[in-house]
């Protein structure tokens, strides 16, 4: 009997078993964060940027291959000599895993910034809302601006704003990410006001129906 395939949580659950047990440094980025952070989607991809000493890839590769994953010791070894992406791909199923390589103050300051985060029944290192929401700004396409309007409207009383800005300006992105907090600000408006007149609504029916029972 064919072995089912494989949820997108059950490759997020793998990849973050093998990394931990290993003691590798990483954080999960781009769909991951946004799924958590901000509105469902779908995706094929779990990118993870990691820190892998040379002498833990033989264990890395083993553990993922315990999972039910392919992975390549020597494309794992290549990726890091080149600080390039390696991809892992899941036996069971359509999913795969992007590691790359933290090579810049960017991917860096990724992991300086992660955020533990309960998920599927698992605590998994995330990259922070303002990190990826500025990183989605840079990449500029409109899935990425939708996912970064998302997680803005989603955790908007939670932000660091002061300190998001001074990321996207380093960024280049200060402009866009003041247009998208006054988008999201907007949203915001309009969803309190549908909120009020339907709370308001809802009080003038009871008080309609509550005269009718006394007549």
């Amino acid at each position: 009997m064919p072995r089912r395939e494989r949820s997108l949580a059950g490759v997020v659950r793998a990849a973050e078993e093998v990394l931990r047990q290993n003691r590798v440094d990483h954080v999960f980025v781009g769909a991951i964060s946004v799924i958590v952070f901000g509105e469902p989607r779908t995706t094929r991809d779990v990118d993870i940027l990691v820190r892998i000493p040379e002498e833990k890839v033989s264990r890395v590769v083993r553990d993922f291959h315990r999972r039910g994953f392919f992975a390549s010791d020597y494309d794992l070894r290549a990726a890091i000599r080149e600080r390039a992406h390696c991809t892992i791909e899941d036996r069971r199923g359509p999913l795969r895993i992007d590691l790359a390589w933290i090579a810049d103050p960017t991917a860096e300051r990724a992991l300086r910034t992660r955020v533990g985060v309960r998920w599927r029944g698992i605590t998994i290192p995330v990259s922070a809302p303002e990190h990826t929401i500025v990183m989605k700004l840079k990449y500029g396409s409109p899935q990425d601006v939708e996912d970064a309007l998302g997680i803005l409207a989603e955790q908007w009383a939670e932000l660091d704003f002061p300190g998001m800005r001074a990321f996207a300006r380093s960024q280049r992105v200060g402009t866009s990410l003041a247009g998208l907090v006054r988008k999201g600000k907007a949203l915001k408006d309009m969803a309190g006001s549908l909120s009020r007149y339907a709370s308001a609504k809802t009080v003038k029916e009871s008080l309609d129906r509550a005269r009718e029972v006394e007549h």
